[in-house]
């Protein structure tokens, strides 16, 4: 119970409190149009006797807000205007036996707006908030369009029901589907028995997605490491080409360095994010939305009006904001990386082929990224001790010399030989710190029955050994710049679990129980077969520094001592996987350098030659 009052707190971003708030009028019922009842809270500051109102409508339980208002009210509830009516959805906590048979969620929304208005302590608008499924609602009360909802802060969502929302690339999220049913949605049986992209599906976000029925100003709030970004850009540029044409130029998007929120200590606008720090973004979601809602609730003249469209979080080295007025940030050009052998990225094609194992018994595991489980990290995260593992390839550029920037989509196109019926790819991008850290920045993966980017049952096609295919992988939408001295870097593997689920790889039924299949997958990286990754960006000139320092380190696995043959070196310092300094700025005599001193695991080799140059190698200590 603890773990779950800890989760659903940072999925909120609440400010909770050993002390609570009293509400105003508690456990109070409004009723519905269907004559059922929902179960409310209402807070008013002391003194406010005629005010406007922010709603929030919950299915995680609203006596969690007795112990802190979002937006950084915690219990001050007398510090700031609001009146804040917290609900608990139809079917959940306060309103847990309210007909689920035939209604909307839309229209209760709407109910509530009503009950507000007749309220002898509203004045005489509404405005709604919240993340995730407090988001969606909002989209779904919108469309009912009551006169008195005024506007909207959803956040990292979109209130779409489709496909790809639950299965990416053909593969389900298999740890967030249980999440949710943790949560009380109990999507499981339902979304595990349609697989494959149906008419079920096509009905759902017909039902569920709905930018051209927005008539009220937004201001959407999302994060670079939370699943649903690309879902969200998406929608936000639709939002400003087919809404209410009154509002269009009223739609406004917040993107931070942000995650869904409910695991760890990160949430839609803390500093903290998995393993890094964003000092410059912490609170920033709650700013706006004070400036966005105190504009249209309280007619503020704080200058609103002139808000860029978009403000956006650079990722990387950077770390700064930017704006823009258009309603798509993605970068016009592109730059392509070429596979290569020996695990290289470069501007050119490449040779040969990279091979690997998949073994269902024994995934990949996820480290971090855009997961919503409490069994999971999130956000951020190195992922340097996936390096040695044998169902694992990685494909690294030299060091940068000058910064790569790139906004938008980030593709790969990979040619695959498999020996088994159906495989998965997985990618994982990451930045190559100079400390010989793996952050991660996204991921994706292709389930390869689907390989055809079609999702209907009719539309899977299985592999004959032998042959070699075309696979498409697209990673999210994402803002990111690599500094000069990092590298761009992807880990390709068969398998992310337990994010997603683990592919048996024996073509047979999915998401049934069995041993399965290894596989002996196989990347081909040749100018018959270019495999390459796109970046979205102007980087009129990819550099990167190739190694033009010919050496060789060896034994590699080491147990007592490596020795270098060929270039000169006169010093090195060695570094752990995490980037700790275990030996530095040692002389080097004979090109010989001891190790049995160091404990098991993957270190980083820093060579300097006399001229000051440096280069770096990876080696295992056995």
């Amino acid at each position: 119970m603890k773990k779950t009052i800890l989760f659903l707190s940072l999925f909120l971003g609440l400010n909770m409190s050993w002390a609570q708030l009293s509400p105003t009028y508690d456990d109070i019922w409004i009723p519905m149009r269907d004559g059922e009842l929902l179960q409310a809270d209402v807070y008013i500051p002391d003194g406010v006797t005629n005010g406007e109102v922010v709603l929030i409508q919950t299915p995680y339980n609203k006596n969690f807000f007795s112990f802190g208002l979002p937006m950084g009210v915690g219990t001050d509830l007398d510090d700031q205007p609001f009146i804040w009516v917290v609900v608990d959805w139809r079917g959940f906590y306060g309103s847990s036996d309210a007909d689920l048979s035939d209604f909307e969620r839309g229209e209760d929304g709407y109910d509530i707006c009503e009950w507000i208005t007749e309220q002898s302590w509203h004045g005489d608008r509404i405005g709604t908030w919240g993340p995730s499924a407090l988001g969606s609602v909002q989209y779904h009360t919108a469309r009912e369009e009551h006169p008195n909802h005024t506007c909207a802060v959803p956040m990292v969502n979109t209130g779409a029901q489709s496909y790809e929302a639950y299965y990416y690339g053909g593969v389900l999220e298999e740890a967030r589907l249980f999440q949710l049913d943790a949560l009380g949605y109990g999507l499981s049986p339902l979304v595990l028995s349609n697989p494959y992209d149906n008419l079920l599906w096509q009905v759902a976000k017909d039902g569920s997605y709905f930018p051209s029925e927005i008539h009220i100003p937004t201001l959407q709030i999302g994060g670079w490491y939370d699943h649903a970004i690309d879902a969200m850009i998406d929608f936000y540029k639709d939002s400003r080409n087919v809404a209410d044409p009154a509002v269009r130029d009223e739609q406004w998007l917040l993107v931070g360095p942000w995650v869904h929120g409910g695991t760890g200590v990160a949430y839609v606008g803390s500093a903290i994010q998995g393993e890094l720090v964003y000092d410059n973004a912490e609170f920033k979601s709650d700013s706006m939305a004070w400036d966005f809602l105190n504009y249209y609730l309280l007619d503020a003249d704080n200058g609103w009006e002139d808000t860029d469209f978009i403000t956006y979080y650079e990722l990387g080295g950077n770390n700064v904001w930017h704006t823009s007025n258009a309603d798509d940030i993605s970068a016009a050009e592109t730059n392509l990386l070429y596979l290569d052998n020996d695990g290289k990225l470069g501007s050119s094609n490449g040779v040969s082929s990279s091979s690997f194992i998949s073994d269902p018994s024994n995934p990949s595991p996820t480290i971090g990224g855009a997961t919503l489980s409490e069994d999971l990290e999130q956000g951020p995260f190195d992922q340097s001790s996936l390096d040695t593992r044998p169902d694992i390839v990685t494909f690294e550029t030299a060091v940068l010399t000058d910064q790569v920037a790139v906004t938008g989509r980030i593709s790969l196109r990979l040619y695959i030989e498999c020996d088994q019926p159906d495989a998965d790819i997985a990618i994982r991008l990451v930045d190559v710190y100079p400390d010989g850290r793996n952050m991660l920045i996204t991921d994706g993966i292709k389930r390869l029955r689907f390989r055809n980017n079609e999702y209907a049952e009719e539309d899977e096609v299985f592999m004959t050994p032998g042959e070699v295919y075309t696979v498409d992988i697209d990673l999210p939408f994402t803002n990111y710049t690599w500094l000069a001295g990092h590298a761009i870097k992807i880990y390709v593997s068969g398998n992310h679990a337990s994010r997603f689920n683990v592919n048996l790889q024996d073509g047979g039924e999915m998401y049934v129980d069995g041993e399965g299949n290894i596989a002996n997958i196989i990347v081909h990286h040749t100018s018959a077969y270019p495999s390459v990754i796109t970046l979205p960006g102007d980087n009129p000139i990819l550099s990167i520094q190739e190694d033009v320092i010919d050496f060789v380190v060896y034994p590699n696995p080491v147990t007592n001592e490596l020795q270098i043959n060929g270039s000169s070196f006169i010093s090195y310092a060695i570094y752990g996987s995490a980037g700790q300094m275990c030996i530095l700025n040692s002389n080097l005599t004979n090109q010989r350098i001891d190790v049995s001193e160091l404990s098991k695991g993957l270190y980083i080799l820093q060579l300097t030659t006399a001229n000051g140059e440096t280069i770096q190698k990876k080696f295992t200590k056995q």
